[in-house]
């Protein structure tokens, strides 16, 4: 791997007063029960799902090393934004981090896949096809881009949050100024319905909703109600157009100074705290919907027939868009997830 130095990274390090490990590539690896401190940065909000596993993987590692592996967490973007980080930990700079894989998938082109829409029908369907040989083979890709993933956390299904009316078919999508993440396959897909995305940093969305900038968002009920989004934008949609995995990445080089002990207590941690995100996100789905609506919002859930609308609509997408990421890859996860419909259009 050819190593540059991450402008955003060395200040953050500095700002922080922490040191980075970089000796991988020198050769240089930890000393038996040497102590280490493991930054941990990640967007998501405190208290939410995600960082009650991240904080249950700390305790653990902690527990399981006496204590001379200390893993502090940093929620609310607190070390920057997911790509940020992402480089930050290929870097050195921070030791792990938990992205979108829809930001990742600008370090592993393989991971585009998961940007395409309507995949998975569940998140039962997910983890199944996530926990496989094929999602190991996925994560495994990632070492040449200086990062090993741990394992495929959770952000859920993302759904549609508007600003003035409830959406419940595509077409009603035509004109409408979205937020999206700066994903080229998110974007190609509203624009394919005939929508106008809107790439925004994610500390920017809820003022510029409220400001009319973007008419909606879309993004898992937990995130878009922890980060207040759901006052500007209460009308709310199940549309669960696409999956959000996160990956929970920690830096090559780190991980591989450390013995192999150590390693495997990272490794079995990240496994719980995974779990542990996977059973809460089914527990605070009902809990957050009831909350959006005692507060003034709606929550809509498509019938059959306007979410095979959707679906349908993505069918175009699909054909024009395959050929341009693994194709085999692709159909290795539509295969493995059930969705006959798409391998169809694509076969």
């Amino acid at each position: 791997m050819i190593r540059k130095t991450s402008l955003f990274a060395a200040g953050t390090v500095a700002a922080l007063g922490l040191t980075a490990w970089t000796g991988g590539e020198s050769g240089n690896v930890f000393a038996q029960g040497d102590s280490h401190t493991i930054k941990f940065g990640n967007v998501i909000s405190a208290g939410d799902t995600q960082n009650q596993g991240y904080d249950l993987f700390a305790e653990l590692v902690s527990e399981r090393t006496d204590g001379r592996i200390t893993v502090e967490v940093y929620p609310d973007s607190q070390l920057g934004g997911e790509r940020e980080m992402v480089e930050a930990t290929q870097f050195g700079d921070i030791e792990m981090t938990a992205p979108s894989v829809g930001v990742l998938a600008n370090f592993d082109k393989s991971l585009e896949v998961f940007d395409f829409p309507f995949i998975f029908e569940d998140a039962e369907t997910a983890h199944k096809v996530l926990d496989s040989e094929l999602g190991d083979e996925m994560l495994a890709g990632l070492e040449e881009s200086g990062l090993i993933g741990l394992g495929w956390g959770e952000n859920g299904f993302r759904n549609l949050a508007m600003v003035d009316e409830t959406v419940t078919t595509p077409d009603e999508m035509e004109g409408v100024k979205l937020r999206t993440m700066q994903v080229p396959k998110h974007i190609a897909y509203w624009e394919s319905i005939g929508a106008s995305p809107t790439p925004l940093p994610f500390p920017e969305v809820f003022t510029s909703l409220q400001q009319g900038v973007v008419e909606g968002v879309e993004n898992p009920y937990e995130l878009l109600y922890s980060a207040k989004l759901t006052e500007p934008a209460n009308h709310l949609t199940a549309t669960r157009h696409i999956y959000d995995p996160e990956v929970i990445l920690i830096s090559k080089d780190f991980f591989e100074g450390l013995s192999d002990e150590d390693q495997q207590i990272i490794r079995d941690a990240a496994d719980e705290a995974i779990a542990k995100i996977r059973s809460l996100k089914q527990e605070v789905s009902d809990e957050i919907r009831a909350k959006i609506e005692e507060e003034g919002g709606t929550v809509t859930e498509l019938s059959d027939e306007e979410r095979q609308q959707w679906i349908d609509s993505a069918i175009a997408f699909y054909e024009e868009h395959a050929s341009t990421v693994d194709t085999e890859r692709l159909k290795a996860v539509l295969e493995a997830a059930g969705n006959t419909t798409f391998l169809e259009a694509i076969e």
